[in-house]
C-alpha cells in the first residue's frame, strides 16, 4: 500500500466504527453492513488498530515517566501531579483513559481476526490474509501487555462483542493467564508477519516479525524467564533490518520529524504535523515561547537527578534534556525534555515504543540474570561506546545517581539499571524497568501496592466483578 494511504486511513478509520462507549463495551466495533468485503477492508480495519496506539500516548510515555524519577511536575493540571507524587485516585483521568485506549486497541483487533478469515475476495491471498492477521495479534499483545503492566490481571476479552446488550460483566483473569495470552498471541504474529515493508516508514511504524520478537523479549524480561528472553532479543540483534545509529549528529536527529524511521527503530508510533497526526507532547515540556514562536505551557521538567547523571562527553544528554534560550523562549535558563519538540512547521516526531538499543540492554540485562556477566557487559559496553567512546569498567559516583546504591558497591545490575535510565530517557520505560527488578520502592520511596495503577472507578460501576488493586479504596 502507498505510504500516502497509510497516513490518510489513520485519520479516516474512525468513520468505519460505531459510536463510543468506554471500556469493555462495543466502542470500535465496526457496524457498516457492506464492510469486511474485500481485501482493501481488511487492510482498512487493521491500520485502524494503530489509531489506539497513537491515542495512548498522553499515558504511555508521559503518566509513565511522570510517576519515575525522571520527571517533576511543575503544575496542577491534567492529573499528572497525582501519578508523580504516587498518590492516584481511582478516577483518575489519565488512569481511566489508558484502560479505555487498550481495550478500544482489542476490540479493533478482536474484529480483525474474527473478520478476515471470512472475506471472500479471489484477490486476497493466504500471505497477505496471514501478514494482516498477524498484526492483530501482535496489536492485541501490545495492548494486553499495556495493561498487565499497569494494572496487573485484567479481564481477556478474545472476541468482538456483536451488541450493546451483551453482558460486559468479566471477571479479572490471572496474570499468568493474561501473560498465556500476550505470548500466545506474539507467536502466532511472528508466523505470519512480514519482515519488512516495502517502504521504511510501514516497516517502522507496523508490525513487523522483528516487532514481535522485540516484545516477545520484554515480555519474557518482565515475566524472568530469561532464557526466553535471550533468545527473542538475540533474533532481533541479528536481524539485518536493524542498527544502532551512530554519530552524535545522527543520534539528536533520530527524535525529530527529520529522523523519523531510521534502522534503530523497531515499532515507532508514527506522527506527522498538528494539522493530521500530531502528539501535541511539546505542550506538557517545552517552556512557554515568544511571539511567533514554537512553545508549550512548561507543565513538567526533567529531574536534577537525570540531569547529573549523564557523564562528561555523552551526547544522549542533549537529545534528552535542552536548556531555554530566549529567543524563542520566553525565559532563560529552563531545563526542558527534548525529545518532543514541535518545531516551526508544526511536525512532530515518533514516538518509540521498540528500537535496538532498548532489546540490546533488555538482553543485557537477561544475561546478567542467567549468570553470564561477561556477555552482559559487552553489549552495555556496545551502548556506551554508542554513546560516548567509553567503557564501562571502573564503575563511578555518576554510574550510581543515588548515594546509597553507591554504598551498596557496584553491581552490573545497577550498571544496566543506569544505562537504561540514561539512553531512554523520557520513552516511558524508566517506571517499568524499576517495578520489573523490584527497585521502584528504593528508588522511588513508594508502597510495593502503588506498582500498579487502580482499576478505573468507572469501569467497577458499570462492572461489579471487577475487584480492586491492593491499596486503593
Amino acid at each position: 500500500m502507498k505510504t500516502i494511504s497509510y497516513i490518510i486511513l489513520f485519520a479516516a478509520i474512525n468513520l468505519l466504527y460505531g459510536c463510543s462507549v468506554d471500556g469493555l463495551s462495543p466502542e470500535d466495533r465496526i457496524v457498516d453492513a457492506n464492510f469486511w468485503k474485500t481485501r482493501a477492508d481488511a487492510e482498512a480495519a487493521v491500520i485502524g488498530i494503530y489509531d489506539k496506539v497513537q491515542a495512548m500516548v498522553k499515558q504511555d510515555p508521559v503518566a509513565f515517566d511522570v510517576g519515575s524519577d525522571a520527571i517533576s511536575v511543575l503544575q496542577v493540571t491534567d492529573d499528572y501531579l497525582a501519578i508523580n507524587q504516587h498518590n492516584i485516585t481511582v478516577d483518575n483521568p489519565r488512569v481511566k483513559d489508558y484502560w479505555e485506549n487498550n481495550y478500544a486497541g482489542i476490540h479493533r483487533a478482536n474484529d480483525v481476526i474474527k473478520h478476515i478469515p471470512g472475506i471472500n475476495d479471489a484477490a486476497f491471498t493466504t500471505l497477505q490474509r496471514d501478514n494482516l492477521l498477524g498484526e492483530a495479534y501482535f496489536l492485541r499483545a501490545y495492548f494486553y501487555f499495556n495493561l498487565l503492566r499497569a494494572y496487573g490481571g485484567v479481564p481477556i476479552v478474545t472476541v468482538p462483542y456483536e451488541s450493546f446488550n451483551a453482558d460486559f460483566t468479566i471477571p479479572r483473569s490471572t496474570v499468568d493467564e493474561v501473560y498465556k495470552l500476550i505470548i500466545d498471541d506474539l507467536r502466532l504474529a511472528e508466523g505470519k508477519l512480514q519482515v519488512k515493508f516495502t517502504d521504511e516508514m510501514q516497516t517502522r511504524g507496523r508490525a513487523t516479525t522483528g516487532a514481535a520478537n522485540a516484545l516477545l523479549a520484554k515480555v519474557f524480561l518482565t515475566k524472568k524467564d530469561y532464557p526466553n528472553a535471550i533468545v527473542e532479543a538475540g533474533k532481533v540483534i541479528a536481524n539485518p533490518n536493524y542498527a544502532l545509529t551512530t554519530g552524535r549528529t545522527n543520534y539528536l536527529n533520530m527524535f525529530t520529524p527529520n529522523g523519523r524511521n531510521t534502522r534503530e527503530g523497531i515499532f515507532e508510533i508514527q506522527f506527522i504535523s498538528s494539522a493530521t497526526e500530531g502528539h501535541g507532547l511539546h505542550r506538557y515540556f517545552m517552556p512557554v515561547a515568544n511571539a511567533n514562536q514554537i512553545g508549550g505551557e512548561y507543565i513538567m521538567v526533567p529531574t536534577a537527578k537525570i540531569i547529573n547523571a549523564y557523564e562528561s562527553g555523552d551526547f544522549r544528554k542533549d537529545a534528552a534534556v535542552a536548556i531555554s534560550t530566549n529567543p524563542p523562549f520566553r525565559n532563560v535558563g529552563q531545563p526542558f525534555v527534548n525529545k518532543y519538540v514541535r518545531t516551526m512547521a508544526n511536525l512532530d516526531g515518533n514516538v518509540f515504543a521498540l528500537r535496538l538499543a532498548d532489546v540490546i540492554l533488555l538482553k543485557a540485562e537477561a544475561l546478567m540474570q542467567d549468570q553470564k556477566p561477561g556477555d552482559a557487559t559487552a553489549l552495555l559496553n556496545m551502548i556506551r561506546r554508542r554513546a560516548f567512546g567509553l567503557d564501562l569498567n571502573v564503575p563511578s559516583v555518576r554510574d550510581f545517581p543515588n548515594a546509597s546504591d553507591l554504598a551498596k558497591g557496584y553491581t552490573l545490575e545497577l550498571a544496566i539499571e543506569n544505562e537504561r535510565f540514561l539512553e531512554l530517557a523520557f520513552e516511558g520505560q524508566r517506571w517499568h524497568d524499576l517495578v520489573r527488578t523490584g527497585r521502584a520502592v528504593a528508588v522511588l520511596g513508594i508502597n510495593t501496592k502503588k506498582t500498579l495503577w487502580p482499576i478505573p472507578q468507572r469501569e467497577r460501576d458499570r462492572n461489579p466483578r471487577l475487584n480492586q488493586n491492593e491499596g486503593y479504596n
